[in-house]
């Protein structure tokens, strides 16, 4: 997980872009749906800062009285995704991601538009910046189109969570029966807006455990045969200073990434440094 600045666009911006030779939107372009648009955009602003965008209600009727769910749901899929204008916006949206990494798991490759609020119940929202961030399939995937009914039952969100300076992500190591890593949320992040809760309702969501997890395990079997031929010149203190040094080249980078926790959990360990690693689990792949 990781912030992304908070969209500062005028929130008429992309709709006025995608609406823009549509018959049904010039019909219903006035000064109450662009007074209904600012208003959506304040209310969302408002109820982001506090978490508490689960208490909005959903609806199926939006901009006045003909602009139903469906109609929204076009717009996104017809215009914003597919039309010149469109594409210009999305892939715009797309670029905010770090170094194309998903913001939602902190690994994998962003491959398409995220809703905070899904569309499909919160169809005054499909096209609001605010609610449009850059995810991964996967991520996007496994949020679904769900409405949470409880602040700390809220994924977490890219603009509006503040983690900078924030070591969140921690790990423990376990020496049997073979050496693995298991991740967890820390327990010193603030519960402020109910954060670290739904941290963990996210982190347990999303099985991000499971996915660092796994890498983990890929990283151990690739490093197994360095690790033995520097005890063999350097011992135990030797593990431990090249363990340090991957943890402080990662940490560079992201000092909340798996990687990063990798590294500094081993360093950590004086069962793995001494003799533990000689138990990792060997990975042959085809």
């Amino acid at each position: 997980m990781y912030e992304l600045n908070l969209p500062n666009e005028n929130p008429l911006s992309i709709f006025n872009c995608l609406t823009r030779n549509h018959p049904l939107m010039m019909q219903l372009y006035s000064q109450e749906m662009i007074n209904t648009v600012n208003f959506f955009d304040e209310i969302y602003r408002i109820k982001g800062s506090t978490a508490s965008l689960y208490t909005l209600p959903t609806c199926k009727i939006t901009f006045r009285s003909t602009t139903t769910k469906d109609e929204m749901e076009k717009l996104y899929n017809n215009r914003l995704v597919k039309s010149k204008g469109g594409k210009i916006i999305y892939q715009s949206i797309m670029n905010s991601a770090i170094n194309k990494t998903c913001p939602l798991c902190s690994l994998r490759l962003v491959s398409t538009l995220d809703h905070y609020l899904p569309k499909a119940h919160y169809p005054q929202y499909a096209i609001s910046r605010k609610n449009l961030y850059p995810a991964c399939i996967e991520c996007n995937k496994s949020k679904l189109d769900t409405v949470s009914s409880k602040k700390a039952e809220q994924t977490f969100h890219p603009y509006f969570d503040t983690l900078r300076g924030v070591n969140w992500l921690l790990a423990t190591y376990h020496s049997s029966p073979t050496p693995k890593l298991v991740f967890y949320i820390n327990n010193a992040v603030t519960n402020k807006f109910y954060l670290r809760d739904r941290m963990e309702f996210h982190f347990k969501k999303l099985s991000l455990g499971e996915l660092y997890s796994t890498y983990a395990a890929n990283e151990l079997a690739s490093i197994k045969y360095n690790l033995q031929l520097i005890y063999e010149k350097k011992g135990s203190n030797g593990i431990r200073r090249y363990l340090h040094k991957e943890y402080i080249s990662a940490s560079a980078v992201n000092k909340n990434s798996w990687k990063t926790v990798f590294y500094l959990t081993l360093s950590n360990s004086s069962v793995f440094c001494s003799s533990g690693f000689n138990n990792i689990s060997d990975i042959r792949f085809p």
